[in-house]
């Protein structure tokens, strides 16, 4: 503020000039009350709207930091970049069902099973994090799988477990060790990565297990299924697949011509929000073909109800039947339907 001498009025400008008398102006001595009467909006507000005021913006940083820390929660671990590149890809995060109220027992009515856990140590319900899972899959006999895990466990045990396998090689590579064995026509080979996760590989060579160990140490690539399609994966899902087609030869009967399925795109997933939320994409070459998938799930789907309606019904299954929806748009295909929790716990106490 300023004061014009020649005026005798106080000024509010950016110069030091009258702009009534273009005196020059001095500066001007504001007392406490004048500044207050000056002051921001802020202190115009009463008491009750700055705590209304503080409270929205807490909440909303409350929001934004719970979001952020659920989609961490949440997001695909580290082994999914781990993974060799496939035409199959999958992920399932054990996190979210760990803190599911599903009043589960732990399975110990495979013999093989129990072993397992008394040489290791590992509960497969209590102590995995995650497992990431690529493949080659053409539809014949020979393939090339990997599958990496994440969770609390003891290496030493686990690999004496491995070791103990009959015929069993021990390969360095990359500093870490290889343990392979045979399985029928394929070799599997384990290995440990570090102190949170272990690979597991079957194929013929070693190259899927030199891969994932090469990118362990911060070399190699992305997948490229997740790299393209990861997107179309909803978001909080704690399951979930991508499967491309390949262009295989057609052995089906006469009457059933799947060729609108080659070179396809399947996106199945799976959300936990009370319910289950599963859900599948399919996303085909044009738009015809995807036509000829909405007409093909459509008639599976009418023929399931059909069967259903001959039979006895459960009101569960009946449920879950009436929530499926099929929608078209373009070239994609995509079937929802949901799960109730209560139908997921009797699963569980079922099993």
């Amino acid at each position: 503020m300023f004061f014009c001498g020649t005026c005798g009025i106080m000024v509010r400008t950016e110069t030091n000039v009258c702009p009534k008398c273009s005196s020059m102006l001095a500066p001007a001595h504001v007392s406490r009350n004048a500044k207050a009467s000056l002051s921001p909006a802020w202190k115009q507000l009463g008491k009750s709207a700055k705590v209304l005021l503080i409270g929205g913006i807490v909440l909303s940083l409350v929001a934004v930091a719970t979001g952020v820390t659920y989609h961490l929660v949440m997001r695909p671990g580290r082994s999914v970049y781990l993974l060799p590149d496939g035409n199959v890809m999958a992920y399932i995060n054990f996190k979210p069902m760990h803190l599911m109220n599903m009043d589960t027992n732990p399975v110990t009515a495979d013999p093989e099973y129990q072993r397992f856990v008394n040489a290791t140590g590992l509960r497969p319900d209590r102590d995995l994090e995650n497992i990431a899972i690529s493949a080659h899959a053409d539809g014949g006999p020979s393939g090339d799988a990997a599958i990496i895990v994440t969770g609390t466990f003891d290496q030493l045990r686990l690999s004496g477990y491995v070791q103990m396998q009959e015929g069993v090689q021990t390969e360095i590579y990359g500093g870490k060790t290889i343990l392979s064995m045979p399985v029928k026509d394929q070799t599997a080979r384990f290995c440990v990565l570090d102190s949170k996760m272990v690979a597991l590989t079957v194929g013929p060579t070693a190259a899927s297990m030199h891969a994932i160990i090469d990118k362990s140490a911060g070399s190699g690539s992305v997948p490229s299924l997740y790299e393209n399609y990861y997107s179309d994966v909803p978001s909080a899902s704690v399951m979930w697949a991508i499967v491309r087609v390949p262009s295989f030869t057609d052995t089906a009967p006469s009457s059933m011509n799947l060729d609108f399925l080659k070179n396809s795109v399947t996106i199945v997933s799976a959300r936990y929000t009370g319910s289950l939320n599963l859900r599948g994409e399919f996303i085909a070459g044009n738009q015809t073909d995807a036509t000829n998938i909405f007409q093909a799930v459509n008639g599976i789907l009418a023929m399931g109800k059909l069967a259903r309606g001959q039979g006895q019904n459960d009101p569960d299954v009946t449920a879950v039947m009436n929530s499926i929806e099929v929608k078209q748009n373009g070239n994609h295909v995509v079937v929802s339907a949901v799960v109730p929790q209560d139908l997921i716990q009797k699963a569980a106490r079922t099993r």
